[in-house]
Parts: structure tokens; C-alpha cells; sequence
């Protein structure tokens, strides 16, 4: 089976976390921690609704029922929680990640692979610094979301982390040059379709007619787009009257919405939706757009391809090598009202070319070359 792994994620990745781990467990000896606390009880595939009152490392099923759903999907005899609860829950969480770094030890894993920089209260762990390899999901910060606390993470990470693993080409040589890493610290993966996904029962009470609608799924930010994509929709209904949007997603908006609201072609869903409904809405669209002014990659499209749903997408980050333009979607100029409207209106009208992507994204994404066994052979082969 090769190395023993540590495969530290996260809540809010738990969708890539699970879909990679249906694969690489059956290759690897890996063990699954997640970090759960009152800040993250929830992520696109948990909703925790209460925290388990004791602080510690547990087998994830033993406190937390919602996990007993995957029991088909993952191994969950070797998925552990680093629980942290009450008031002063990242206190306690210093406490928690030195049992976490003991249960590191005494398993004698071969292999940390971090899911995301290291939370300050979770540094102790980079005692194991040697062992270390970091998935950067982000090769650089999100518009918005640059802070200083995630500065100093990110630097302290990139400082003691031997290898990195990033998830597009595009931006290896900027993320090589701007954090002055050397060539053979990066190793270029990708991400897959959120095959999680296909395990959930979808909810269809509120959703509408099968191919009546497009869908914006995801958190509402500032990078999003959302700003152009709203005004796109009025020149959409001028073409396409039939055509409604759908924008599934909790977040605060950064422009005034009110006059769209007001639209009965556009449907603003303004909060957390659960795994069912998500399902039931990519189902039943006739495509998805992700209309991104920045982005690294996206959840959001690795989600529509698990039910082999085409994506526009803008000319931003690693997007244009998850929707190959014209294979899987169609990819158009960023912050462009006039772009995302014809891009649209072009696949909205052209339900062959809907055929043709749909078939090219379950052969490649399904079962070829872009699928996670294929990833997970490769990145095991790393670990080794």
C-alpha cells in the first residue's frame, strides 16, 4: 500500500476532500482529520447543527451521525475529527491540535498532506514540518479576501513546507516567482468532478421545470461577478424571454440588488444551501456560469461536471483548463456584460452544442483522463 497518510482537510473543502479520498483510499493507507468547531460546522458536503460538547481527536462517526452517510463512500473507520467547542473554542483549539500532533506521531504517518495553510492555534503540527506536503487551493488571495492573518499564514506555511501541490498550470510559474520557490518544491495537479455529489438524495420541492433555468451557485463575493451577470440577464430576457436565473448562495452582496429582485426572471436565493437542494438545482439547469473577474479554480464547475453540466466561464486563473472553451463550455472575456449575455444566449439557443459538451465532460471527466483515479494515481505516487 505504500506510505502511511495524514490527509488533514477541511470543512469547507470537504466536497474535493471526499471526492479525492473515494479514490486514493482504495490505493493508500489514508486517514482523514477534519477540523470542526462552532466556526466550522458547515461546508458544501456537512451540516453539523451542533457541536459535540467535548474538546478532542474522535473517530468522526462516533460523535458526528452526519458522517455515517459516507460510509460507502469513504473509509470512516479512518476518519477523525479535531473537535473544538464552546465559547472560547480557539483556545481550546491550541489543546486540541497538540493531541492531534501526538496521534500524528504515535500513528507514525509517513506522509502529512495539508489541505489548506495552517490556522495559527493549528501551528504546533509544523513540528511534523518534514513529513509535510500543502495542497494550495488558492496560489494567490482572492479579491476581498487578503487579510492579514492570512498573510502570515500563507508566509509561515510557504516558508516550512517542503512541497507544494497546485491545482492549475496557468499560474505555477507567477506562484514559482512571486513566493521565490524553486521549480522542484510544485507539483501540478487538478481538481475533478465533486463525484460526492452523486451519493445525495436531491431535494426537487423547489426546483423548477428540468431545463427552464441557468444557474450562479456558490458564496456571493466581490470576485464572483455577480455584478456583471445580473445586467447580462436583462439583455439575455430580451432575446431569450423564456430564460430565468437562478443565484443559489448564502454571502453579501456588494452592489444593490434591488432592481433585479424585482425581476421574475431572476431568482435570488440569499443563503446557505444544503447538498439536496444543490443537487436538485444543477440537475434540473440547462447550464451553469461562473462569472468570475479572479478566481484559482472552481468548486462550482467541478460540482456541475459531476452531473456532466456545460459551464461558462470567464478567461480568469486556471478556469479555462477545468472548461476547455468548446469542449466543456464556453469561456468568455472577464467583466464583460456584453461577452456573458452572447455566451448565453449562444447556449441557451444551441442545445446540440449542450449535447455535445454534457457527452465530452462524463468521458473525460468521468472515467478519462481528468478523473480522480487518474489524479489519485498520480498524486499517491507522489507520496511515495
Amino acid at each position: 500500500m505504500g506510505k502511511k497518510v495524514a490527509y488533514l482537510g477541511k470543512i469547507q473543502l470537504s466536497d474535493v476532500d471526499f471526492s479525492y479520498l473515494h479514490e486514493a483510499q482504495r490505493l493508500r493507507d489514508i486517514t482523514y482529520v477534519m477540523e470542526v468547531s462552532p466556526r466550522f460546522m458547515k461546508g458544501p458536503a456537512v451540516n453539523i447543527q451542533k457541536v459535540y460538547p467535548r474538546s478532542g481527536v474522535f473517530k468522526a462517526v462516533d460523535i458526528y451521525p452526519e458522517f455515517r452517510k459516507y460510509a460507502d463512500f469513504i473509509d470512516v473507520e479512518k476518519f477523525y475529527v479535531a473537535n473544538s467547542c464552546g465559547r472560547l473554542w480557539q483556545l481550546k483549539a491550541i489543546w486540541v491540535n497538540f493531541l492531534l500532533l501526538l496521534f500524528l506521531i504515535r500513528q507514525r504517518f509517513d506522509v502529512i498532506h495539508l489541505a489548506w495553510p495552517l490556522n495559527v492555534y493549528e501551528f504546533c503540527l509544523y513540528v511534523l514540518k518534514r513529513k509535510m506536503l500543502l495542497t494550495v487551493h488558492d496560489p494567490f488571495p482572492h479579491s476581498g479576501l487578503d487579510t492579514l492573518i492570512v498573510r502570515i499564514r500563507r508566509k509561515v506555511a510557504f516558508a516550512l513546507v517542503p512541497r507544494f501541490v497546485i491545482l492549475n498550470q496557468a499560474q505555477r510559474q507567477d506562484f514559482l516567482d512571486y513566493y521565490g520557490l524553486p521549480a522542484e518544491r510544485v507539483i501540478v495537479s487538478r481538481l475533478s468532478s465533486y463525484t460526492y455529489l452523486q451519493t445525495v438524495t436531491a431535494d426537487m420541492r423547489n426546483v423548477p421545470e428540468e431545463g427552464s433555468y441557468i444557474l450562479f451557485a456558490g458564496k456571493i463575493s466581490t470576485y464572483k461577478g455577480l455584478d456583471y451577470l445580473m445586467p447580462a440577464m436583462e439583455r439575455v430576457h430580451e432575446a431569450c424571454p423564456d430564460c430565468r436565473l437562478i443565484v443559489a448562495g448564502g454571502g453579501s452582496f456588494h452592489f444593490d440588488t434591488t432592481r433585479y429582485q424585482a425581476l421574475d426572471y431572476i431568482e435570488i436565493r440569499n443563503r446557505f444551501i444544503p447538498d439536496d437542494e444543490l443537487v436538485g438545482l444543477i440537475r434540473h439547469a440547462a447550464f451553469m456560469v461562473c462569472p468570475y473577474t479572479d478566481a484559482t479554480q472552481s468548486g462550482v464547475i467541478m460540482s456541475a461536471f459531476a452531473f456532466y453540466k456545460p459551464v461558462i466561464a470567464t478567461n480568469v486563473g486556471g478556469l479555462p483548463e477545468m472548461v476547455k472553451d468548446n469542449c466543456y463550455g464556453l469561456i468568455v472575456k472577464e467583466k464583460s456584460v456584453d461577452a456573458l449575455s452572447e455566451s448565453i444566449i449562444k447556449l441557451w439557443e444551441g442545445k446540440s452544442l449542450l449535447t455535445s459538451f454534457s457527452q465530452q465532460i462524463e468521458q473525460n471527466y468521468g472515467v478519462g483522463e481528468l478523473s480522480w483515479k487518474q489524479i489519485a494515481a498520480d498524486l499517491c505516487k507522489e507520496y511515495d
